[in-house]
């Protein structure tokens, strides 16, 4: 994995990516959504976390993003009290058994059932599979200085919470089946119910067996025949109450169950829940509530384009990004263009990274007015530097780092305060300079040092870099714009277009096929240091 390329080769496809603020747009509605409520009445926002596998940085979108439009909203309305709920559905039944967990053999047996009732796959640390994962939620969550609470399915079933809405949608199942059955396929229509009870004898999740309804007593009456989990059941019969913990309902009905109880006002969700939005809608309409605010975003997508999926574990995890990046970057790149598909892996990262620092760039320099108006409002944290007054970026940092092939933190400062002394001329700018080199030594030692390749070059190649080598040994205090024309008219002499040279100087110099602008990048590296790296090039050999 090669380092990203210097700003200057990047394209600027951050330019006003957050200039229309869509968090401020989605609080005015809100705000007319509202209007008629008493001031004292709070203003729900709602983000689900199923619990049935790891957090992933989707996971964190769902509940960043929220909170990004109730900081809006509380800005626009600060009389108005807000909450932000995380709803945990620990009820639901295990359906696979997630590919990046320990002990996956024992869980299996356990599939069907719901999570809060598996046993901690990781050990006894946790009373649960379920507590397990909330609890990686909670360190997940706790770098980006989010303010929310927690709801457990569980605990909203068992304690009555739901109980009024779960009456409310046995007396009306027949109305909340003419929606959701024409939207399946042929063969799981016949039999649906809103209702999956829990099964008093196995503990599985029954799925399409409720034989029938009476709304008078609040029960139904079903055959344990097969679960959630895809599994057969015990073949229980009987009759139970849809209250205290012994049903859940179908997904689209739990969400729609979920924005009734707790009068959701405000919630996003991924553009694959699309249709199940609109369902769950239909069905809140039918129970006499109104369908929260919100808009469907795109998912994140790996390197090869796939969807981060939290079942298999693809995807960049908090440590990762903590490891690579500022989590302010992951901020800022979270606020960007929520409906638009954007890729997100470690090899994006750097890039990232300098948009951040253009971006506070920007915001340092601008008056107090604009500065509040700055995206970066929603992004800067307690403890973030609030400038970065040095023209270094991140991709120049990572290639001086591969170019000096040390980990000495200390050598590489002075190398960058001898190219920029303004990296270490206020604390901030300093602070900021500090971690990003902590950054790159970790992206380096993890990415780019196993996969730099010697290259050797060809007699006529060899003979390119021998005249680079000679300009650059007489001419050691050459501008950064007097190296790049030399380069340049290299690229003249020896290619039908000048730019062409630009790869093997990249492999000669850095290793890799891309890099920065290279006058540039060797006025910081020094022309000493590049000379060495050229004579070793071109005495290296098949």
């Amino acid at each position: 994995m090669s380092p990203a390329p210097d700003k200057s080769d990047r394209s600027d496809a951050q330019a006003g990516a957050t200039a229309e603020l869509w968090p401020r747009e989605e609080a005015r509605r809100l705000a007319e959504r509202v209007a008629s409520y008493d001031q004292s009445r709070p203003v729900i926002f709602e983000s689900g976390f199923g619990p049935s596998g790891l957090p992933h940085l989707g996971t964190m979108c769902e509940i960043v993003r929220p909170a990004y439009v109730r900081r809006a909203f509380s800005q626009l309305e600060p009389a108005r009290p807000t909450r932000l709920v995380v709803f945990i559905d620990d009820m639901d039944g295990l359906r696979k058994v997630p590919e990046n967990i320990p002990n996956r053999e024992a869980t299996a047996q356990y599939l069907g059932q719901p999570v809060s009732k598996i046993p901690d796959p990781f050990g006894e640390c946790h009373t649960s599979f379920a507590e397990h994962m909330v609890s990686l939620l909670g360190e997940f969550l706790a770098p980006i200085e989010v303010e929310y609470e927690l709801m457990r399915a569980s605990e909203m079933y068992a304690n009555g919470r739901f109980d009024d809405a779960l009456k409310l949608i046995l007396a009306k199942h027949h109305e909340i089946a003419a929606i959701v059955t024409p939207t399946l396929r042929e063969e799981n229509r016949a039999g649906w119910s809103p209702f999956m009870p829990i099964c008093p004898k196995c503990g599985q999740v029954v799925e399409r067996t409720v034989t029938a309804y009476h709304p008078e007593r609040s029960t139904i009456e079903f055959t344990c025949e097969r679960s959630a989990g895809d599994s057969d059941g015990c073949g229980f019969s009987g009759e139970q109450s849809v209250l205290g913990g012994k049903a859940k309902v179908q997904w689209k009905v739990d969400w729609a169950l979920r924005w009734y109880a707790l009068k959701v006002d405000y919630e996003l969700y991924g553009k694959d829940l699309t249709d199940s939005a609109r369902l769950s809608g239909q069905i809140l309409r039918v129970l006499g509530g109104n369908p929260p605010l919100g808009f469907p975003f795109e998912m994140f997508l790996d390197e090869q384009g796939h969807k981060v999926s939290k079942s298999i574990g693809r995807g960049v995890t908090v440590e990762q990004w903590t490891r690579y990046a500022p989590i302010e970057v992951l901020k800022m790149f979270l606020l960007q263009s929520p409906r638009r598909a954007r890729k997100l892996f470690l090899g994006s990262i750097p890039t990232y990274v300098d948009e951040f620092l253009d971006a506070i760039r920007e915001y340092a320099s601008a008056p107090e007015e604009k500065r509040r108006n700055s995206p970066l409002e929603y992004v800067l944290q307690s403890t973030t530097p609030r400038r970065f007054n040095s023209e270094l970026s991140f991709g120049m940092m990572m290639n001086l780092v591969a170019t000096l092939g040390s980990s000495d933190r200390d050598f590489i400062w002075n190398y960058l305060t001898r190219y920029d002394a303004a990296i270490a001329g206020d604390p901030e700018t300093e602070a900021m300079g500090r971690a990003l080199v902590e950054c790159t030594l970790n992206f380096y030692r993890d990415f780019i040092e196993p996969a730099k390749k010697a290259y050797v070059p060809t007699d006529p190649e060899r003979e390119q870099l021998k005249n680079l080598r000679e300009y650059l040994a007489a001419n050691q205090k050459a501008s950064a714009e007097e190296i790049e024309k030399k380069i340049y008219d290299l690229g003249r002499e020896n290619y039908d277009k000048p730019g062409k040279i630009f790869p093997l100087m990249y492999r000669s110099i850095l290793g890799q096929e891309r890099g920065p602008r290279l006058g540039a990048f060797i006025r910081l590296a020094t022309p000493t240091r590049v000379v060495e790296l050229l004579d070793a090039t071109i005495a290296r050999t098949a």
